[in-house]
């Protein structure tokens, strides 16, 4: 049988995620972070991540490296969510500048 997919982005995944696979995921967003905040992130790079942000609505189009950094941020804690950190969803919190 096949999937269906949802227009919904805010919908949930239909299948689990391996616990270990989100946790390599938020040990990544963690590293880009760092680098995009310390500007050794290669800028192409960092554009080729912030379009799929964009994509997903969850970055608008006339971003800055600080909106990048919070979008990677906020997505960070969602996965912690995700695998269990928190009871509930997180707010995003605003960067430091």
């Amino acid at each position: 049988m096949v999937g269906v997919m949802t227009t919904d982005p805010a919908s949930s995944v239909p299948n689990p995620v391996q616990h270990r696979d989100a946790e390599v995921l938020i040990g990544i967003l963690a590293v880009l972070e760092g680098a995009i905040w310390a500007g050794s992130f290669d800028e192409q790079a960092a554009g080729k991540v912030a379009e799929r942000f964009a994509q997903e609505g969850l970055l608008a189009a006339d971003y800055d490296r600080r909106d990048l950094r919070q979008a990677l941020g906020d997505l960070n804690q969602r996965l912690r969510y995700a695998a269990g950190e928190y009871d509930s969803p997180p707010e995003s919190i605003p960067l430091p500048p």
